[in-house]
């Protein structure tokens, strides 16, 4: 278990501090600090390399037995770059040359710098990348790179990037392998092009979809490409330490932001898969997110990774700051109720946010686990408890698994894509129905996972699968979840199933892919005026909240679940040994945005039809503020238990058996009571109880 927090963000702390924090994180229990390696501070002068800070900082840290982890900032680029090389600035939508400056929070090298797809930029960023990953490769201080922080390209911009030269011929490329020729594209976007130079990619919000579907692909696939990159120069030189990279948010959340499309900085599941492990940052009191919303976050993160170790990369330290504005502190009981949340969810490393106060620009006087919120020496106190915990159960922790997850969530990329088209950031609605079934299972404490189309490899795993907001999904995964659900699944799709290709064509109603699955609609309605579906299933009544629209469907062959004004707007087919529900409107858009009580009674209803089986259950919650995941570690079985502090809690285990050993492992207390565990959770609000 890897337990950290990020010191060196040059030019601070001031080298006259360093000493003695390196001491105090030492005291703290932090195991591994966090070090930023920015290329436009090493290397001010073309080739010439700087290490001198790192270095005493690396001894420092071996000194005092702590481990090292490298972040490599190659996208703060240093200034003579773009003096070397102007025409390689980046480009935005409307054409305008791109400024490179400092970064809000940093005040070396600049940003956003030459195009990462002029290949004199990476042949620099590569001579970089080589360079530090020989020198601090044999340090013994070294544990791990992080080779890409949040996946950022495009910071700083005043436009949407990125249209320089070098990005458009790299699209055309894009273009090329993906169509075969530039008459395939022609074919592909029905169009008709003279030459390259006619096809030009998407550029705002609005335009015809097909264009602006396709550049967002591209830059989603060119993440993964970059990574790429640095991974393989990093590890020709280094071919031992760990590599991995992390996101700023999850893909599921990424639906957009200023001056950045959707999934521009990667698919998650795409950049994870090319590393030793993936992260992802969480700033819940700056971004007032509940315990809830930090699962979601998690759980994204987790399946995302798939196999390999995930990581809480940046969880927040100290009380935020954006600007003038005070942000709430961050107590030690809630703070440690992040971490452990995560290691419930099995997290196998967190990296805190940061040792001190940020001193540069807006986040100055914020995020410092030692930091001035009022509350550094309790969070100091709490953290060095737990990493007595993690030594003393280091290999138990390492070895812990969560159990599977029966229950999967389909996140589609290409419905981001194509809403980002349409409406630009104002279109969160694919996000929000993702996300409103994840937090369903989640009050319904029932594990899941998150699925995407190009890694479906679990989908054999699972028993319920849920299509939110499936306006388009690519055929491969259509004929993937068509023949699991004639092995046997349970399918529960929203409305409007395949009704955009993958070059964001429309398809009318008895043209899509659906039709695989025996669904045929008959097109879009309004909402009813009680913004509500009425359907029964089993025998059992339901009233789901509606969104967006409404979608009828010809009942041929199909047996009806509700209808509206007579018309079919909820339908089943039964395909060999499994079966299809098709709900014509977006319940999970309406949970997020409202929750409703129905949609949880659907859900659990759905769950326990296809034979979802429940390891645990606590009572008397919702999920929202007490949460758990059980797993395994080697013969033991394994709770944790997240909530308030010193609260007690009933836990009903199925087939709890005899129970020989039982232990709490973080100043809890549990009992068995037959089949319930009884818990006592810890002043943090934690437990984590095993037993065999």
């Amino acid at each position: 278990m890897l337990l950290g927090v990020q010191y060196y963000r040059p030019p601070s702390p001031d080298p006259s501090l360093w000493e003695q924090d390196i001491a105090d994180i030492a005291r703290a229990g932090f195991g591994t600090v966090q070090l930023w390696l920015i290329w436009g501070w090493v290397e001010t002068t073309q080739g010439e390399f700087e290490w001198g800070d790192y270095d005493r900082l690396l001894d420092l840290a071996h000194a005092r037995g702590l481990r090292v982890v490298i972040s490599t900032i190659a996208e703060m680029q240093p200034a003579w770059l773009l003096r070397r090389y102007p025409d390689a600035a980046m480009v935005d939508h409307l054409g305008r040359v791109t400024p490179s400056t400092t970064r809000v929070e940093a005040q070396v090298g600049v940003t956003p710098g030459g195009s990462i797809d002029d290949p004199r930029v990476l042949g620099h960023m590569r001579d970089f990348l080589d360079a530090a990953a020989r020198h601090f490769a044999s340090h013994p201080a070294l544990v791990a790179w992080d080779c890409w922080n949040e996946n950022r390209w495009a910071m700083e911009g005043d436009g949407y990037l990125d249209y320089s030269p070098a990005s458009i011929r790299a699209f055309h490329a894009w273009l090329a392998s993906r169509y075969g020729n530039l008459d395939g594209v022609a074919r592909a976007w029905r169009r008709r092009f003279a030459t390259w130079d006619d096809v030009q990619p998407g550029r705002k919000p609005g335009l015809p979809y097909t264009d602006l579907v396709a550049f967002q692909r591209f830059l989603t696939e060119r993440a993964a490409s970059h990574l790429r990159f640095r991974r393989d120069v990093i590890r020709a030189a280094d071919p031992v330490h760990p590599i991995s990279a992390h996101c700023g948010e999850p893909s599921v959340n990424s639906a957009g932001s200023l001056f950045e499309q959707p999934l521009s900085r990667g698919n998650d599941f795409a950049l994870a898969a090319e590393l030793d492990g993936y992260g992802c940052s969480s700033f819940p009191n700056l971004e007032g997110m509940s315990l809830l919303d930090l699962g979601l976050r998690i759980e994204a993160t987790r399946s995302a990774a798939g196999d390999r170790p995930f990581w809480l990369a940046e969880l927040q330290g100290g009380g935020g700051r954006l600007g003038h504005h005070v942000l709430p502190a961050v107590r030690a009981d809630e703070q440690q109720r992040w971490l452990w949340n995560g290691m419930g969810r099995g997290a196998k490393g967190t990296i805190v946010w940061q040792w001190r106060d940020e001193v540069l620009g807006r986040e100055s006087g914020g995020f410092g686990f030692a930091g001035d919120d009022g509350h550094a020496s309790a969070r100091v106190e709490a953290m060095a408890r737990t990493a007595g915990i993690l030594a003393e159960h280091g290999d138990f922790l390492d070895a812990y698994r969560p159990e599977p997850a029966q229950v999967g969530v389909l996140f589609l990329p290409d419905t981001y894509y194509l809403e980002w088209a349409q409406d630009g950031n104002d279109g969160r609605q694919a996000r929000e129905s993702v996300l409103g079934w994840m937090r369903a299972f989640e009050e319904l404490q029932l594990p899941y996972e998150v699925l995407d189309p190009d890694h479906l490899s679990r989908l054999s795993d699972l028993k319920l699968l849920v299509l939110p907001w499936p306006l388009s999904v690519p055929e491969h995964a259509m004929a993937v979840v068509t023949a699991w659900v004639e092995r046997g699944g349970l399918l529960l799709t929203e409305a409007d199933l395949t009704a955009f290709d993958s070059e964001a064509f429309y398809h009318p109603p008895g043209s899509r892919g659906a039709s695989a699955l025996g669904l045929r609609s008959l097109g879009r309605r309004e909402l009813p005026a009680s913004g509500t579906l009425s359907l029964e299933l089993d025998g059992a009544r339901f009233e789901l909240p509606a969104a967006s629209w409404l979608e009828h469907y010809d009942p041929t062959d199909a047996r009806v679940l509700g209808t509206d004004d007579g018309h079919p707007i909820a339908v089943e087919r039964t395909l060999d040994a499994g079966s299809v529900i098709s709900i014509g409107s977006f319940p999970g858009l309406a949970h997020s945005l409202t929750p409703s009580s129905e949609l949880l009674d659907f859900a659990s209803h759905l769950a326990s039809r296809a034979g979802v089986t429940t390891s645990a259950r606590v009572r008397g919650t919702d999920g929202t503020t007490v949460q758990w995941r059980r797993g395994t570690s080697g013969d033991w079985s394994v709770l944790f238990l997240i909530g308030a502090p010193h609260s007690e809690h009933f836990v009903d285990i199925p087939n709890l058996g005899e129970v020989t050993e039982i232990e709490e492992l973080t100043d809890g207390r549990a009992i068995v009571a037959r089949q319930r565990l009884v818990l006592g959770l810890s002043a943090w609000g934690v437990a984590m109880v095993r037993w065999r």
